[in-house]
């Protein structure tokens, strides 16, 4: 005698409804779990892209930084006066000099990420020349060497030139940086007095 398959009334396919429900919203429940888990995934990975970023940034600005404070622990009365930076990220960068501190800045992911070092010795953004012309135009004709000293007391010297670095200057991360340490001379009565300085520029 075959088995006769009996036809399921409406009644019977829905008298287990409570049942299908609750595995319906089961498996809702899991894929919710699954796009949560899966968006912590790629946001821990974006956050450490983001850390990597920031670690490389520093370590440029860092590297910038001991560079010079390298050429201002130099004693005066050494022959080597000078060095040379240059850049070594991979990553296309900004940098800027101020008097008192570096800066460099990235975009990554839309979003800028900065790096700012202080400074530890005075530094001017120019050049010798430069900076013996900007004195020369502030001392009656006077640039600071050692034959022709500032007529003035340290602290106006130092008040003249720190206008020099309030505003950032922008350097060319494809070009070397020049450091050199020079000496600004200053004569006050029969006194005369010397003023280090690092001078930083491309």
């Amino acid at each position: 005698m075959k088995n006769e398959i009996i036809p399921h009334t409406i009644q019977d396919m829905f008298k287990d409804r409570n049942g299908w429900i609750e595995f319906t919203l089961s498996k809702a429940a899991l894929m919710i779990t699954s796009i949560i888990l899966l968006a912590a995934f790629y946001q821990i990975g974006a956050d450490f892209s983001d850390i990597q970023m920031q670690r490389q940034l520093d370590s440029e600005a860092i590297a910038l930084k001991a560079s010079i404070d390298n050429v201002g622990s130099i004693s005066p009365d050494s022959i080597r006066q000078n060095s040379t930076y240059s850049f070594s990220s991979g990553y296309p960068i900004n940098a800027f000099i101020s008097s008192e501190y570096i800066r460099f800045e990235m975009t990554h992911r839309e979003d800028i990420i900065h790096s700012v070092k202080p400074l530890t010795f005075r530094t001017i953004p120019l050049n010798e020349t430069e900076m013996r012309t900007f004195l020369s135009n502030n001392f009656n004709g006077q640039p600071g060497t050692f034959e022709h000293p500032l007529i003035t007391n340290t602290n106006t010297i130092i008040e003249v030139i720190s206008t020099v670095g309030t505003q950032e200057v922008i350097l060319n991360t494809g070009k070397i940086v020049n450091i050199e340490k020079t000496s600004i001379y200053l004569k006050n009565d029969s006194e005369v007095n010397r003023l280090e300085v690092i001078l930083v520029h491309q």
